[in-house]
């Protein structure tokens, strides 16, 4: 299940089946906080009264949080590091982290209250950030075996350097104009000393080639593309049809 300040959306896997059993998404048409609100989620609950009645002692739910940072060390001053990242410190704020590979470690923040809502309502319940599933994956299924992994969702841009399985980059952008898109790929090429005009970018997220920011990246970036092999690539069986898999990698990584 995935928690995102721009939409609620889940995915429903039978492990034993290795298949995807349930599929939705829904945008929030109501402004949002920093935080996810406790009224919010039960509200998206109670028009999901099917995913309720699951088994959830023997089932697996993540839960993401808006809030957080990605760090290439762990760190005991994290307060420190979310008030530097202009987030309000309060005592009634829980800072959780989770480790990723060798390479980052993730802290993310969730107020008292939501965690307390969550596990009273969810009984087997584990804490990912919103970059999870983008973070994780990694498409074996592509001809190149190091590209940049570029995710847009809704005004921000995450970029991440794929090489040998792993994570040797990350790092987050506004995006609201055209050219954004290809600004911060030109500068991601720029500090990873990347050739442009042979080495990969595949994109994901909630964008298309007609749409304009795809197409003034094009122009300017020569492998640049959207993955498109994902049905092929994730390890389960995909009942449902015609599911964009691109929009939602950082959802259906989870199942990897």
């Amino acid at each position: 299940m995935h928690l995102h300040p721009y939409c609620f959306s889940f995915l429903l896997i039978d492990r034993d089946l290795n298949k995807i059993v349930e599929f939705d998404a829904k945008v929030l048409n109501q402004p949002l906080q920093k935080f996810l609100i406790a009224d919010s989620i039960s509200m998206w609950f109670q028009e999901n009264q099917n995913i309720l009645s699951l088994p959830f002692k023997n089932s697996k739910v993540a839960i993401y949080s808006p809030e957080f940072t990605i760090l290439p060390d762990k760190t005991d001053k994290i307060k420190d590091v979310f008030s530097l990242l202009g987030y309000t410190q309060n005592e009634n704020i829980t800072y959780l982290k989770n480790k990723f590979g060798e390479n980052f470690w993730v802290y993310y923040s969730l107020p008292d209250k939501l965690i307390n809502f969550i596990e009273n309502n969810l009984v087997n319940v584990e804490f990912y950030c919103g970059d999870f599933g983008l973070l994780n994956f990694y498409n074996t299924k592509l001809s190149f075996k190091n590209y940049l992994a570029a995710n847009l969702y809704g005004e921000e841009l995450t970029i991440c350097y794929k090489k040998d399985q792993q994570n040797f980059y990350y790092n987050k952008f506004p995006v609201k104009a055209k050219d954004d898109l290809l600004y911060y790929l030109r500068l991601s090429y720029e500090h990873l000393e990347l050739n442009l005009d042979e080495f990969p970018t595949y994109l994901y997220g909630f964008i298309e080639e007609k749409s304009p920011m795809y197409s003034t990246t094009y122009g300017y970036i020569r492998n640049f593309e959207i993955d498109r092999t994902l049905k092929s690539t994730l390890p389960l069986s995909i009942s449902i049809e015609d599911i964009p898999m691109h929009y939602y990698i950082n959802l259906l990584g989870l199942a990897i």
